[in-house]
C-alpha cells in the first residue's frame, strides 16, 4: 500500500501549461531570476529542496530546469525520490519542448515532449519501452511552467486565467484555472514586496502560491499542509526526514469490527470536501446516496465463459495505455500463459491476480506506476500490484479498471489503490494484499487512469469517515 498523494504530487508537481486566454502575454522576461531555491515542508516538517535554473541555451532560447530531491519514509521504508524536468523556451517562457524523468531508487520513468505548433508529441519510457502520445492546445503560447508562467504576469484582486495543463508523466491536458485572491506583503529573501496571492486549482488540487516579478515566493496546499518557501541559494541541500507518510496521512475513522469480513458494509464520508467532484456509485459494487456509500463484495456465483465476449460498450476497459501496457508483447505472453486452459473469466482473473500476488515484492515505491516497469523489477506496492493485474487482465481480453480510494488496516483507513474486473458483473480484486475478493472496506474514491486518480488529492488532510451500523432491534419489538 502506498500514500497516493506522493505519486500525484510526483507528477503534478511539474505541470507544464498552455495558453493563458486570447492575446494574454507574459510581460516580464524569465531571463532576470536565473535561480530560485525552495524548501519543501510537510506537517511543518522539512522533507527536502526544490530548485529552479533558468539558463542561456542555443540562439535566443532559454532553458529551464526545475529539480526537486525529497527524503520520504513510507511504512517504515526509507525513499530518495529524485524528479527533475527540462524545458527550452524563449524569454517569456513559450515551451519549445520538454524532458521528464522521475527516480525513486528503484523505479525510473521519464518522458518526452517535443512541441509542433499547437500539438505536443510525448513519448513516454518505461523500461526500455516507449509508448507516444499527442495532444492539442488552444493558443499560441504554452508557458513551460504554470507557476512561473503567472508569476510573469501582472494581476488584479478578483482576476482569473485558465491554463489548458499539460502533465508530462502521462502526456495529457487538464484545464488548471489560477485566482488572485488578494495583493500583500511578502518576505522574499529578507526583503518585503507586493506579492500576488493566487489560488491555482488543478486536477482536483487546490494550492495557494505566492509570486512577484518572475519569481515564485512560496506555495502551499494547505489541505495536506505541504509547503515550499523560498531559501537562499546557497542553502544546504542534505534533509533528512523520520516522518512516515503513511501514519501522517491516515484517515480519521470510527472503529472497523472484522475489516477483511465480506458482506456489505454503509459509511459516512465526511469532511470540507467538494463531492461533487466524485463519482462514487460504482454498482453493485459500491453504491452513493450523496457522500453516503455502501460497498457490498462478494464472490461471483456465475461467470462468463473465458475467452471473454464483450460489446463496444467495453472498448475502454481493455484498451492499452501509457502507463498499462497492455499491447506489450511481454504483457501479452505472459498473459495467455496464466489464463491457458481457463474456462471461465472468474478462473482467469483469479490466476493472474494470484500470479501478481505471488511475483511482486511488496515494496513502498514513489515512483509513477506502469505495467512493464512492475514487470521486470517485480517490486512495488498497491499501484504497481493493479497496474500490473490491470495490463494483464486486458491483454487477456478481459476488462479491467483501476480504482483508487481507502482501505482499512491497521486501525485506520489509509490511501490504496485495487483493480475492479469484469467477468459478468464487475468484481473488486486486492492482489496487494493476495485476495481474490476486495473486502467491503475498500471505498472507492476515483476510478481510471492516473490524472483521473488526482481528485483523491483533494481529500488529504479532510477526510473522515464513519461506519454507520444497523440499530439492533430492542427485545420487545421482536414479536412472539
Amino acid at each position: 500500500m502506498h500514500l497516493m498523494k506522493m505519486k500525484a504530487a510526483a507528477a503534478s508537481a511539474c505541470l507544464v501549461s498552455a495558453s493563458c486566454g486570447a492575446g494574454s502575454l507574459p510581460v516580464t522576461s524569465a531571463a532576470g531570476a536565473d535561480l530560485q531555491r525552495f524548501a519543501v515542508y510537510l506537517q511543518d516538517e522539512p522533507i527536502g529542496y526544490m530548485e529552479i535554473r533558468i539558463e542561456p541555451a542555443a540562439g535566443d532560447s532559454l532553458k529551464l530546469t526545475e529539480e526537486t530531491v525529497w527524503d520520504l519514509v513510507l511504512m517504515g521504508s526509507r525513499r530518495h525520490v529524485v524528479m527533475e524536468f527540462t524545458a527550452v523556451c524563449d524569454s517569456t517562457l513559450n515551451m519549445g519542448s520538454l524532458d521528464f524523468h522521475l527516480t525513486d531508487g528503484s523505479a525510473v520513468i521519464s518522458s518526452s515532449t517535443m512541441r509542433e505548433g499547437n500539438t505536443l508529441v510525448t513519448t513516454v519510457g518505461s523500461s526500455g519501452r516507449e509508448i507516444e502520445t499527442t495532444s492539442s492546445f488552444e493558443g499560441e503560447y504554452m508557458p513551460a511552467a504554470i507557476d512561473l508562467a503567472c508569476a510573469l504576469l501582472p494581476w488584479d484582486v478578483g482576476q482569473e486565467r485558465t491554463f489548458p495543463a499539460f502533465d508530462p508523466a502521462t502526456g495529457t491536458l487538464a484545464e488548471a484555472v489560477a485566482t488572485c485572491v488578494a495583493i500583500e506583503p511578502a518576505d522574499l529573501l529578507g526583503d518585503t514586496v507586493q506579492a500576488a496571492r493566487l489560488e491555482i486549482r488543478n486536477m482536483g488540487t487546490t494550492t495557494q502560491a505566492w509570486v512577484w516579478n518572475g519569481q515564485v515566493i512560496r506555495e502551499l496546499d494547505s489541505g495536506m499542509n505541504m509547503e515550499m518557501t523560498r531559501v537562499p541559494p546557497g542553502q544546504a541541500g542534505e534533509v533528512t526526514s523520520d516522518r512516515d507518510l503513511y501514519e501522517a496521512f491516515a484517515v480519521q475513522s470510527t472503529t472497523i469490527a472484522d475489516p477483511r469480513g465480506p458482506g456489505s458494509r454503509t459509511y459516512m464520508l465526511e469532511g470540507d470536501i467538494d463531492w461533487s467532484a466524485f463519482q462514487l456509485d460504482y454498482p453493485p459494487v459500491q453504491i452513493a446516496e450523496g457522500s453516503r456509500v455502501t460497498v457490498s463484495t462478494h464472490v461471483p456465483q456465475t461467470s462468463v465463459p473465458f475467452p471473454v465476449e464483450v460489446d463496444s460498450t467495453f472498448a475502454i476497459y481493455l484498451a492499452s495505455e501509457p502507463m498499462v501496457q497492455s499491447d506489450d508483447p511481454a504483457i501479452v505472453k505472459l498473459a495467455d500463459s496464466l489464463t491457458t486452459g481457463c474456462r471461465t473469466a472468474w478462473d482467469a482473473a483469479r490466476n493472474i491476480s494470484g500470479f501478481v500476488d505471488r511475483a511482486v515484492e511488496n515494496t513502498p515505491t514513489v515512483s509513477l506506476p506502469s505495467a512493464v516497469e512492475v514487470l521486470d523489477s517485480r517490486r512495488g506496492d498497491c499501484n504497481e500490484h493493479t497496474v500490473l493485474f490491470v495490463a494483464l487482465a486486458r491483454a487477456a481480453g478481459i476488462p479491467a479498471r483501476t480504482c483508487a480510494g481507502v482501505v482499512y488496516l491497521d486501525g485506520a483507513f489509509g490511501y490504496h489503490a485495487w483493480p475492479l474486473v469484469w467477468v459478468g458483473e464487475w468484481v473488486p480484486m486486492d492482489p496487494t494484499f493476495g485476495n481474490d475478493i476486495a473486502d467491503p472496506t475498500h471505498i472507492i474514491l476515483a476510478e481510471g487512469n492516473l490524472e483521473s486518480q488526482y481528485v483523491i488529492t483533494s481529500v488529504m488532510g479532510r477526510l473522515r469517515i464513519s461506519e454507520v451500523v444497523a440499530e439492533a432491534v430492542q427485545e420487545e419489538d421482536v414479536p412472539r
